[in-house]
């Protein structure tokens, strides 16, 4: 591969952090396979795996470079396609490495497959099993047919990880379109609060003294004289609706950080956290809206009639920070979505620290 082809597939820096991360990898696996090939008493023996190596590294490079479609990044297609061949090419390079190499590196690779393979999985005990024998025998042990079981471990492995991450992916892309969908009604329900003002007032008629008034979100007016119909058309303002989504937008990011604050920051959770905290807050909006639409049609007993402006304003605030408890489910979804990536779950330490018998 000359420097000019590479410069046309990677130009300069790159835009996200996962693109350099699969860059920084490609390369390292580029110079580790010539490595590997020059160390054969027989080049000629794995010039058929070099080939499909530079394959998978070039299919690799192509994903990295390939920054044109946004839908592809959105779906995952292209970090797959990035992250898989990069597991494919270190699969290569461990069928050709000579065995110290093999052997310096049995404890990463033992640690990359007790992480991402499930307690009670068969192959776990042929690791052990071949530790054991590497242990004893050193590299008199390197057979290939214990390469190859090797290979086929950490090749479950990656693949485990991969899926793992495409999971969270998923659960990701499901919060944003959600958001997306959400947010639409919102500001639909906004428009048609200025288009519309008096057609769905949140408006209320409480009792003060004598006489009966009539209590909206931005203005207030006594109905002592004025007929209701008349009376919400001048209260009613075309911002009310506006004004009552964003108070419960406010109030649902205020509150967002509560339900995200135990969901670890790593790289596994691919902005799931931030795509969490999105999802809340077009929720609280809605929330508000609707809750106060459901007070004033006299859903909830004792809070039909609000007194004064300050108070509906301070039940939007209310409604919307108790989105919260609506989307708790979500949020302890998310957590146990990002708690199976890369080592969430609990890795056998008896095959990591401990030494073989």
């Amino acid at each position: 591969m000359t420097a000019a082809y590479e410069e046309k597939l990677v130009p300069g820096l790159l835009r996200t952090s996962w693109r350099e991360g699969a860059l920084t990898r490609i390369r390292e696996l580029e110079v580790l396979s010539a490595w590997a090939h020059g160390q054969g008493e027989d080049p000629k023996r794995h010039e058929g795996i070099i080939r499909a190596t530079e394959e998978h590294i070039r299919r690799a490079r192509e994903a990295v470079a390939y920054d044109r479609n946004s839908f592809r990044s959105f779906t995952g297609a292209l970090f797959e396609a990035a992250n898989s061949n990069c597991d494919a090419a270190e699969a290569n390079l461990l069928r050709m490495a000579p065995n110290y190499f093999l052997l310096g590196q049995l404890p990463s690779l033992t640690a990359h497959v007790t992480r991402h393979l499930p307690e009670g999985d068969p192959r776990l005990q042929g690791l052990d099993e071949l530790r054991t024998d590497l242990a004893i025998k050193g590299e008199g042990a390197c057979t290939e047919q214990a390469r190859t079981q090797l290979v086929a471990l950490v090749r479950a492995a990656s693949s485990e990880a991969g899926r793992e991450l495409m999971s969270v992916r998923r659960f990701r892309n499901v919060l944003l379109v959600a958001t997306f969908v959400l947010s639409l009604i919102a500001v639909a329900v906004a428009v048609a609060g200025m288009l519309f003002k008096d057609v769905l007032p949140l408006c209320f008629t409480p009792q003060r003294g004598a006489g009966v008034w009539l209590v909206c979100p931005t203005g207030e007016m006594s109905l002592a004289s004025t007929p209701l119909r008349q009376a919400v058309a001048a209260t009613t303002q075309p911002f009310d609706l506006l004004v009552v989504e964003l108070l419960g937008l406010v109030a649902a990011a205020v509150t967002a950080g509560a339900g995200i604050q135990g969901m670890r920051a790593r790289t596994g959770a691919i902005g799931l956290p931030v795509a969490l905290a999105l999802f809340k807050l077009p929720f609280g909006a809605l929330t508000a809206f609707i809750g106060l639409l459901l007070m004033r049609g006299q859903f909830v007993p004792g809070l039909s009639a609000l007194d004064t402006s300050a108070q509906i304003i301070a039940w939007a605030v209310l409604l919307g920070g108790s989105q919260q408890v609506f989307t708790r489910l979500v949020d302890q979804q998310a957590k146990i979505v990002v708690g199976r990536v890369r080592g969430a779950r609990q890795v056998r330490q008896n095959a990591i620290s401990a030494s073989p018998a």
